[in-house]
């Protein structure tokens, strides 16, 4: 019974985490659109431009068929 609390609490914490995470971003965004393009400039200074495909790290390429690159015709 305590393991059941102890998770829940826990799942708990998280979601209210990323709530609270969640808000400040949008309240950024709304109030202080210059910081938040600031951000977004860094960030891609720091990370490279946004991806255009769906990518992976370089140790998965080959091991991961994502639903959408299967071929109907060949499901292996």
């Amino acid at each position: 019974m305590t393991e059941v609390l102890v998770d829940a609490i826990h799942d708990y914490e998280q979601k209210a985490f990323w709530e609270r995470v969640n808000e400040q971003i949008e309240r950024t965004q709304k109030k202080d659109p210059e910081a938040w393009a600031d951000y977004l400039a860094e960030r891609e200074l720091v990370l490279g431009p946004p991806s255009r495909s769906r990518r992976i790290a370089p140790e998965w390429e080959g091991l991961i068929t994502f639903p959408e690159e299967t071929d109907e015709d060949n499901p292996g």
